[in-house]
C-alpha cells in the first residue's frame, strides 16, 4: 500500500485559501467531483467530518490527515491541500495547520485505512519533507516528491 499512487493532480490543492477546517475539509472533497458519483460525495462528507467533529485529526507540525471510512467507496482515495495561510485545527500541539492530507475509504478495508494514516504520518514527521511540501511549485512535483520519499523510506 503505497501513498502516491492515491493523489491525482484534480485531488491536490496548492495554496488554498479557506477560514476553517470545515471549508477545507469540503474544499478536499470537492476534489473528487468527476471521480466519484456525487450522490456518494453526501456520504464521503458525512464520514470525514463525522470523525473530525469526534477529535480532531490536527496530529501536530502543521499537518492535519481528516480521514473516513463509509460503504459509499470500495477502494481508498486521497485529496491533499497545501493553505495559503496556516488555520486553526485544535491540532494536538496547538500549532496550526498548512498541510492537509484527507483520505477516504470502504469500512470493508479497515487495515489499509490504517496503514495508509501510519505511512502519511511517518513521512509526515520528517521536516525536511514537509517543509519541501511548503514550496513545491505544481500538483506533479508534489506526486512525486511523495514517490521519491515512501521509495527511499519503504523501499
Amino acid at each position: 500500500m503505497t501513498i502516491h499512487p492515491l493523489l491525482s493532480p484534480e485531488h491536490i490543492l496548492l495554496d488554498l485559501q479557506v477560514h476553517d477546517k470545515f471549508e477545507a475539509i469540503h474544499a478536499l472533497v470537492d476534489t473528487f467531483v468527476g471521480t466519484i458519483n456525487p450522490e456518494l460525495l453526501v456520504e464521503i462528507r458525512e464520514a470525514i467530518i463525522s470523525r473530525e467533529k469526534i477529535m480532531s485529526t490536527g496530529v501536530g507540525q502543521g499537518l492535519a490527515i481528516p480521514h473516513g471510512k463509509t460503504d459509499a467507496v470500495n477502494k481508498n482515495y486521497a485529496a491533499f491541500a497545501r493553505l495559503k495561510e496556516p488555520i486553526e485545527f485544535n491540532s494536538i500541539d496547538a500549532m496550526p495547520v498548512q498541510l492537509i492530507f484527507l483520505i477516504v475509504g470502504p469500512y470493508a478495508d479497515h487495515r489499509s485505512h490504517i496503514r495508509l494514516l501510519s505511512k502519511v504520518s511517518t513521512l509526515m514527521n520528517y521536516d525536511d519533507f514537509r517543509s519541501d511540501l511548503l514550496v513545491i511549485k505544481n500538483e506533479i512535483e508534489l506526486i512525486e516528491h511523495f514517490k521519491e520519499k515512501e521509495v527511499r523510506q519503504f523501499g
